[in-house]
């Protein structure tokens, strides 16, 4: 029982930091309808700057703002040039641009970085264990499952449940119509990016305790991102959550019951179910006149 326990403790906070990247894409492909392949760079680049945070003796529960802060400036950055004007192009284009961008950044973080694998310094207040039913579970990655899903909470109320979100959503759904009421589309484009990206940064930081930081960690996240987003549901929060649930206890249970063929299962099982559900898990509502 406690081994189950522990497990789906480990099952959760591995699905937290998938919910936080997925969402992190979710809000730009789905809100703005644009393809950004940069996102595992954030990603990356929030666990290098929560690294050095964590090794510099500054107070830790800054990391996070600051790696947040730092994905953020980078998204501030890239919106204004080159995204903007790429926006109305087609979907191809935008792919060849932002995978373009991520092969520049990971070179770039190689050379800043180096190229060895790194792991943060846990802080004080995070490190040791808890024991539950005898089995000990560390407490970092407790702290993992209740910030993310406290973060994950408001950002949902952010999108969903204030004016700003019926904003965002509306500025998709007619741009200019929006812009009619006296409101700069331009801008809410950039914070919707700046946010986007600081997700991802944040969602390094919080998971380089676990899976450390290296040279093409932003291509692995980056596809479990997409994949997540992809069977959710385009536009869907719930679809987001359920998907990054789903594919997170997919993943370590059969990384504990079948480790060799881990990662075969997990992806079977996602592409079953968009065969099944080509819409996602969870369909957005529309309405049909």
């Amino acid at each position: 029982m406690g081994f189950y326990l522990v497990q789906t403790l480990n099952a959760l906070s591995f699905s937290v930091l998938l919910l936080l990247t997925g969402l992190g894409l979710s809000l730009v492909l789905s809100l703005m309808n644009f393809v950004n392949l940069t996102h595992g760079a954030f990603v990356l680049l929030g666990a290098y700057v929560g690294i050095y945070w964590f090794a510099s003796g500054l107070p830790w529960p800054l990391a996070f703002a600051a790696a947040f802060a730092a994905a953020g400036l980078a998204g501030f950055v890239l919106e204004r040039f080159p995204f903007r004007q790429f926006y109305p192009r087609p979907h191809l284009m935008q792919v060849l641009l932002t995978y373009g961008l991520s092969v520049i950044f990971a070179d770039l973080m190689r050379w800043g970085f180096g190229a060895q694998i790194m792991t943060p310094q846990i802080p004080e207040a995070l490190r040791g264990v808890v024991f539950l039913l005898d089995l000990p579970f560390p407490i970092y990655r407790l702290f993992i499952i209740g910030f993310g899903f406290a973060l994950a909470l408001g950002l949902w109320i952010v999108v969903d449940r204030t004016i700003w979100g019926a904003v965002v959503r509306a500025c998709v759904v007619d741009r200019g119509f929006v812009e009619t009421l006296g409101l700069d589309t331009r801008k809410i484009f950039t914070i919707v990016l700046v946010i986007s990206a600081g997700l991802g940064g944040l969602s390094g930081a919080l998971g380089a305790g676990i899976l450390s930081a290296y040279p093409g960690l932003d291509e692995e996240v980056l596809i479990l991102a997409l994949i997540v987003v992809v069977v959710g549901g385009l536009g869907t929060f719930r679809g987001t959550v359920v998907s990054a649930l789903l594919l997170g206890f997919t993943m370590t249970f059969a990384k504990v019951f079948v480790p060799e063929f881990s990662n075969f299962v997990a992806l079977a099982v996602m592409a079953a179910l968009l065969v099944l559900l080509p819409s996602g898990l969870v369909a957005q509502n529309m309405r049909q006149v």
